[in-house]
Order: structure tokens, then C-alpha cells, then sequence
């Protein structure tokens, strides 16, 4: 009779943990057990003869001589009944039960630890079994003893023997084959035995005999538990910190210490964590153990990466044994997709939990030598592999990139199919052309986005000025960005208001916004959506919450206390008062506000104004609050700046990124630091940087206030911006425009060239250069 797949798969796993035991008993006159009989067992009392009950009890032990969990008791009890008649070896115990670090460190050859490893390392199961938490409450967290296993890894790490780590490798490597091949019925067993070997700090580096490593497959044993084991592993990848004790917390940082840190460059970390809480732990307790677990596949990406990077072809410029640009799909010899895959499981635990900085995610390797232009077009491909699949590990500077390529291949799209239809359909202008007056920005530029296509606002944008002979490449609309903006956000249109505090811009409540006022919240939205597409920053000041809700975030409190910290105060305020007090301010469930001028009410809940407020309702009161403000209060308004900028970015790789992000991407950084641009600042027409005229303009450069650099800035490029990154990102060039003269600075906004005439003493270059940049509007032919 034929086996079935189960039964006989069943058997193979019987028959191998059969072969170990069998082994380890002639090599080392060792007695034959099953998975749940124990190595080591409770001190016997002398004197006294065990009962059937104690024989039980003593059968049922697990391999570490601690009681097993129920599923453990039951297949003891099952076994014990076949071996009550085998010898069984006593071992010294700790009080009742004895740690498996501690049977392993107290052997004293190689061979009887190697042994023991064979033992414990023989099936996933028994692996799993081998490091209960027996604390109940520590257990609730993370059903393994995180310190045990780190003591029994430092142990055979510092032992310093190389047969004993060959031997761990190789029984490691043949577990993990094991989960793939043959994996265990018990869920719980398979998560738990691979929360212990994820704690190897070699567990990276091993690989197969025929080269290819092994991590990966642990990787897609991850992804082979259930969404509910997966949930409670990333529990355990949360809270190992927490599940050990002040005393024992010296071997679990000695265990994880191998693993190769995060550069501390790459955590531009977010609100309330410093980088140094962070990586050294100094903050909360949960933040650390999750941080060192996101290194552990965080190391294999980087050495991953950076070995192909050394194995690509080097640029045709020049031969040299510099790191190259690599895509995903060179990559996917190494699996490194099924790596990421789990690290984006710990990407969306993290964004519900807020255990670490997103930023931990950024891999530098990755953003390093990320191949972009053949990136994109692959991420437009279904089934394809391309890292801008895995946004978590890109950072805002990668993914800004990203989004100017994809504009980029947009707009020599359009292009193309602009010559194509003035084949058939007569001359059609291929760029998005937008010619305004200064003193009639707003109203010109809506009259003209209204009269045009979806298709035609994917076109490069140029923009003239009437009366101006300033042609645009790219310096024009960079002014005009800035000056409409300006116009925008100022209170003459009543859109946006900004809060005295915070100076962030925030919609007006209105209960009927006019049809003027919902086709100017449009356009704003098209102009922020234009600036991103043609990689422009602006100067607007906008709450973190407006970002959210482009991205389809949802708001709360914290956002209130961004946009309006005194209302967030008075708010939170309800909260430390007592029944009483809150009962004699007799407020209702209702909301005054001022719409134009006039005073309207609006009801937070149905029946606000009969709903008193309550110690009991408070919190519902705080959150319908909150939502008024965000929500119900702009919701016409809000709905029209999305479609403006919906029109312009819906399909752009804009929606993968955080709002921190996008933020970024909009109003660029707020580093003026400009020690950077002189680092980064390419000279031409003569001009180097130990020249003695260069040596005064950053003198004179680095008195300024922040005020003044701004003006420089805006003067050279036509924006006062930071680009992501930080001023180190802007290709900034000063040209020699001439020998000494009383000639003004000028500048190609367009390229970011600074023209300097070669003035002959530091003052008369101050004077020169203040008088350029406090006159720095508009643009001539030169």
C-alpha cells in the first residue's frame, strides 16, 4: 500500500531525528530519546524512589529540563509510555530547572558540546523546545528565552573553537533546510525556532556548501507562517528587550553585538528619538531590540548589495574598482527579494507601533548604488524586480530621484506624441506654456490651467513673463513658482490662514465655500502637483496633517498640536479636570467658528447642542473636535486641492512616500548649511577654489545672516529652497564673469550659475554682491 505525502512526510522527520539520536548514542555512549525526552533532568533527592508520577514528570521534561509547553506535555506523555524502560542521564540543575546555556557551557570537551548540539539543533521542533520562557507574563511577549539563547551563542562564539562553530553552521544551515523542506505541523514551534537561530550572530553568513546562502531560506520560512505567527513573531521582535532582566541583559547585548550596526547617518530620525537613544538604547526599552533585529536582514541587504555593485560593469568613462550601479535584478540570484519582504512585515509593524524611526529603514547601500533609470521602467512592469517595490528602504533624496526620472520619461513622452499629432492634426505646442503678467499671476494662471488638457500639464513646463525677455530653462518657473505661491497663501484670497503660533497655513472653515473659491483651492493644488512634477521647491508652510491626507493618512491629536497648539492645549486640558469642573463649564457637543465674517455654529455630533459634556464623553468630544478641524470643517475644500493635485500626481511614485517625505520633496530642507555648497561648488571660466576672489566671497558669504543667504540663494537659482539632502545636492557653480569693474553680480538662474566679476579687495565685493541680491526680481538678456 502506497504511503500518503503526509504520512510519509511525517515519517522522513521521525527517521531523521532517529538518525541523530543514534549517532550521538554509539559515538558517545549516550541513551537513545525521542524530541521530547530530556538531556538534562531534575536533581533526584537520595533516598527516596520515584514514583510513576515523578517518572512521568520526569519524562515530560524538554530538552533543556524545563516543563514543556501543552503541546510539549502531550507528545511527552506519548512517549514516555515507549521509554519508560531507557536509562536516563542526570545533569546538574539550577533550583528546578536547568537553562540549556548552562548544560552546554559546563561540558568541558568539544565533543560532548558538539553532541549536545545535535541534539538540541536535531528538528525545528526540538530546537523550538529547547528555550522556553517559563515566566508566564515574560512569556505572553515572547515565548523564548532570548537570554538563554544568547548565553548559549556567546558561549560557542567565545569558546573560540573552530570545529564547534563549523558544527553549529552545519546544523543550523540543515534546520533551516529542514523548514523548508519538511516544516513543522506546529506553527508555534516553527516561529519560535526561528526567533532562536535569527539570534546567531553569524546567522547572515552562512551558506551552503555549494555557495549559496542560507538566510534566505530562513526568510521564506517567515513568510511561510501565518499572518497571525507572523504578527506575534514581530511581538517577539518588539519586545525581547523588555522580556529580560536587568541582570541578564549583559548576555543579550553580548549575543546581538556582532551584528553590524546602521550607520548613524542614515537615521534622520523622527520627533522625540534621538539618533544616540536609539542606537545605543538609552531610550525606551522596546525601541532598541527591534531596531537590532531590522540590522539583522538590514546586514545581508547591504553585503548583498555591495557585492554585486563590486561585480557589475564598471562605466565606460573610466575603469576603476569603484562600486557601480546595480538593479534589483542582478540581485535576484541572492533572493534578496524575499529579504525584503520580511523586512517590509517589520516596516508595517513599525508603522503601527511606532517602535523605531522609519528612517531605520533607509539601507545606504541600497540608496548608494541603486540603479534608477533601469529601476523605473522595471517598476512599471508587472512581476518585475525593482527596489521601488520596497519604498522603506529608499530615502527622500532616492525617491525625489525617482519621481524627476518618471517626469522625465512623461515629458519626453508627450513630446514624442505632440510631433506625432501635428502629423495628422496640424502644429500643437509641445510644452505646457504659461504666459502671465506679474500684477495678474493668480487670475492668468487659472484662466490658462482650466483651458488645458490632462495630457498637456504632463509637458515640460515653460513659463514668459509679459514685458520680459528672460527665455525659461528652467530659472523662470522656479521665480514663478515662488512669486504665485506668495499670492496664493496670502489673506487678500481667504483660502488658507495661518496660525500666529505654528505659522503653518491651514484651510478657512467655510459651510458653502463659492464656486471662485473652490476653482482657486484646485488650482493650488494643480500648482503643488506642477512643482513636484518639475522638481520645484517652494517656499509654503503647510501643517504635516495636509501631507497625511494627500496620502490618505489618517489625522489625530498629535497633528492638532502641529497646526494649532493652543487649541491642542485647551483640548487637552479637559482631560485633568474633574466631573465637577467639567460640569460647571456647561459646554455642548458644538462649535462656534468665523465664516467670512460671520459667526456659525456647527454641531460636533448629531444633537451636539443638546449633548452636555462629561467626564464620561470627554474623549469623544477631544476626537470630534479633532475632526472638525481636519475633517468636517474643509471637507469641500480639502476635496478640491486634492483633485488639483491628484491631476498632476495620482499615477507618480509621490504616493509611496511618507508624509515627512513628501514634505520634503515639496519645501525642500531647512539646513542652510552652507559649508556644504562650498564643498560641493564646481568652478569655471578661470576660476578655482584657492583663487583669492573666491577665498573673499565665502568670507564675505559666511557673515550672513540666514536672511541674506536666502536672498543669495534666490538671486543664483530663483529659489531660496533647500533641496533634499541639503545644499551639498545643489549643482552650484560661480563663473568668472571678467577681471575687477564696478559690474553687479549676475547669475543663469536656469543652471545656477553665479557670474562674479574678479573684484579687487573683499569690501568692494560685499558692496557688490548685497546690491545684486536686494535687487534680484525679474529677468533681462545679458
Amino acid at each position: 500500500m502506497t504511503e500518503s505525502p503526509e504520512v510519509s512526510r511525517k515519517r522522513t522527520r521521525a527517521d531523521r531525528r532517529q538518525r541523530y539520536s543514534e549517532a550521538s548514542t554509539s559515538a558517545r555512549g549516550m541513551t537513545t530519546r525521542s524530541r521530547s525526552q530530556s538531556i538534562a533532568q531534575p536533581a533526584t533527592h537520595s533516598g527516596r524512589i520515584p514514583s510513576a508520577s515523578a517518572n512521568t514528570h520526569k519524562a515530560a521534561r524538554t530538552l533543556t529540563g524545563r516543563m514543556p509547553t501543552k503541546s510539549a506535555k502531550e507528545d511527552a506523555r506519548t512517549d514516555s509510555e515507549t521509554s519508560e524502560a531507557e536509562d536516563v542521564e542526570e545533569e546538574p540543575c539550577q533550583g528546578d530547572v536547568v537553562l540549556t546555556s548552562k548544560l552546554i557551557s559546563e561540558l568541558t570537551s568539544d565533543s560532548d558540546i558538539a553532541a549536545k548540539l545535535e541534539l538540541v539543533f536535531s528538528d525545528p521542533c526540538t530546537l523550538a523546545r529547547s528555550f522556553p520562557q517559563l515566566d508566564p507574563v515574560l512569556a505572553a511577549k515572547c515565548p523564548v528565552d532570548v537570554t538563554d539563547v544568547c548565553k548559549m551563542y556567546t558561549f560557542l562564539f567565545s569558546r573560540g573553537s573552530d570545529e564547534l562553530l563549523e558544527e553549529l553552521r552545519s546544523l543550523t544551515i540543515s534546520t533551516i533546510s529542514m523548514m523548508d523542506s519538511d516544516p513543522c505541523d506546529e506553527h508555534d514551534n516553527q516561529m519560535n525556532a526561528i526567533l532562536i537561530l535569527l539570534l546567531n550572530p553569524k546567522i547572515t553568513e552562512y551558506a551552503h556548501e555549494y555557495g549559496a546562502s542560507a538566510f534566505p531560506e530562513l526568510c521564506s520560512a517567515i513568510l511561510a507562517l501565518t499572518p497571525a505567527q507572523r504578527g506575534a513573531m514581530m511581538q517577539c521582535f518588539a519586545s525581547a528587550g523588555s522580556t529580560v532582566s536587568c541582570e541578564r541583559r549583559a548576555s543579550l547585548a553580548a549575543g546581538l553585538a556582532a551584528v553590524p550596526p546602521v550607520p548613524a547617518s542614515t537615521l534622520p530620525l523622527s520627533r522625540g528619538v534621538s539618533a544616540e537613544a536609539a542606537l545605543a538604547g538609552t531610550g525606551s526599552e522596546d525601541v532598541t531590540p527591534f531596531l537590532r533585529y531590522i540590522r539583522i536582514f538590514q546586514s545581508y541587504v547591504t553585503r548583498e548589495t555591495n557585492k554585486v555593485a563590486r561585480r557589475a560593469p564598471a562605466a565606460p568613462a573610466g575603469g576603476e574598482a569603484a562600486l557601480q550601479k546595480v538593479g534589483l535584478s542582478l540581485l535576484s540570484t541572492c533572493s534578496l527579494p524575499v529579504v525584503a519582504q520580511c523586512l517590509a512585515l517589520m516596516n508595517s509593524y513599525n508603522n503601527t507601533h511606532k517602535l523605531v524611526p522609519y528612517s531605520a529603514f533607509y539601507n545606504d547601500a541600497v540608496n548608494e548604488h541603486i540603479d534608477i533609470k533601469e529601476d523605473v521602467p522595471r517598476f512599471r512592469i508587472p512581476e518585475s524586480l525593482s527596489f521601488c517595490s520596497y519604498p522603506f528602504l529608499l530615502s527622500p533624496t532616492t525617491k525625489s530621484e525617482i519621481i524627476r526620472v518618471e517626469s522625465v520619461i512623461l515629458m519626453r513622452t508627450e513630446l514624442q506624441d505632440s510631433f506625432f499629432r501635428a502629423m495628422f492634426s496640424g502644429v500643437t505646442c509641445p510644452y505646457l506654456v504659461l504666459e502671465v503678467r506679474r500684477d495678474s499671476l493668480v487670475r492668468d494662471t487659472l484662466y490658462q490651467l482650466d483651458l488645458k488638457l490632462s495630457q498637456d500639464l504632463r509637458k515640460q513646463l515653460k513659463v514668459r513673463f509679459v514685458g520680459e525677455e528672460g527665455v525659461d530653462e528652467g530659472g523662470v518657473q522656479k521665480e514663478f513658482f515662488q512669486l504665485i505661491v506668495r499670492d496664493v497663501f496670502s489673506s487678500k484670497y481667504g483660502i488658507f490662514k495661518a496660525n500666529d503660533e505654528s505659522q503653518y497655513h491651514w484651510f478657512l472653515p467655510q459651510a458653502n465655500p463659492t464656486s471662485d473659491a473652490l476653482e482657486e483651492m484646485r488650482l493650488t493644488g494643480q500648482l503643488i502637483g506642477l512643482a513636484v512634477y518639475n522638481a520645484v521647491i517652494l517656499d509654503i508652510h503647510l501643517p504635516p496633517a495636509l501631507y497625511k491626507k494627500l496620502l490618505g493618512i489618517q489625522v489625530d491629536r498629535d497633528d492638532l498640536r502641529e497646526v494649532d497648539p493652543a487649541l491642542y492645549h485647551g483640548l487637552t486640558q479637559l482631560l485633568l479636570l474633574s466631573a465637577e469642573e467639567l460640569e460647571s463649564l456647561e459646554r455642548t457637543f458644538e462649535v462656534e467658528y468665523d465664516d467670512m465674517g460671520l459667526l456659525r455654529s456647527h454641531e460636533l455630533i448629531p444633537n451636539g447642542a443638546q449633548t452636555m459634556l462629561t467626564a464620561d464623553n470627554r474623549e469623544m468630544f477631544i476626537d470630534s473636535y479633532v475632526d472638525f478641524v481636519f475633517n468636517s470643517s474643509c471637507a469641500r475644500q480639502f476635496a478640491e486641492f486634492k483633485a488639483g493635485f491628484d491631476r498632476i500626481c495620482s499615477m507618480s511614485y509621490v504616493r509611496f512616500m511618507r508624509p515627512q517625505e513628501l514634505e520634503l520633496l515639496v519645501c525642500g530642507c531647512s539646513d542652510l548649511d552652507f559649508g556644504a555648497l562650498e564643498g560641493s561648488t564646481i568652478y569655471d571660466g578661470g576660476y578655482s577654489k584657492d583663487a583669492q576672489v573666491i577665498k573673499h566671497f565665502w568670507k564675505v558669504v559666511g557673515e550672513f545672516s540666514d536672511e541674506l543667504k536666502r536672498k543669495l540663494l534666490f538671486f543664483a537659482t530663483s529659489s531660496d529652497r533647500v533641496p533634499i539632502g541639503g545644499l551639498s545636492k545643489l549643482h552650484f557653480v560661480i563663473a568668472k564673469n571678467g577681471g575687477d569693474s564696478d559690474r553687479l553680480p549676475t547669475s543663469h538662474t536656469c543652471f545656477n550659475v553665479l557670474l562674479l566679476p574678479e573684484y579687487s579687495t573683499v569690501d568692494k565685493l560685499r558692496e557688490r554682491l548685497l546690491t545684486a541680491i536686494h535687487n534680484s526680481e525679474g529677468f533681462g538678456m545679458i
